[in-house]
């Protein structure tokens, strides 16, 4: 089954990849690739942004 949005809701990672999207358009000896990536706007935010600030701490604690 394809995702959906509410397949999303509560997730905590920065973002998950659907590989179900990916498209591969070639035009002569060019090739654009477009992927999907999902994330829940309010949890994955949060967690990324409590992510960045632990990994900053451990910096500075250093």
């Amino acid at each position: 089954d394809e995702l959906v949005s509410s397949d999303i809701i509560g997730m905590s990672y920065g973002s998950l990849f659907d590989a179900t999207q990916t498209k591969v358009i070639t035009n002569g000896d060019t090739q654009i690739v477009k992927t999907v990536s999902w994330y829940d706007n309010e949890m994955s935010y949060v967690s990324q942004l409590v992510r960045t600030v632990k990994y900053f701490a451990g910096l500075i604690s250093k």
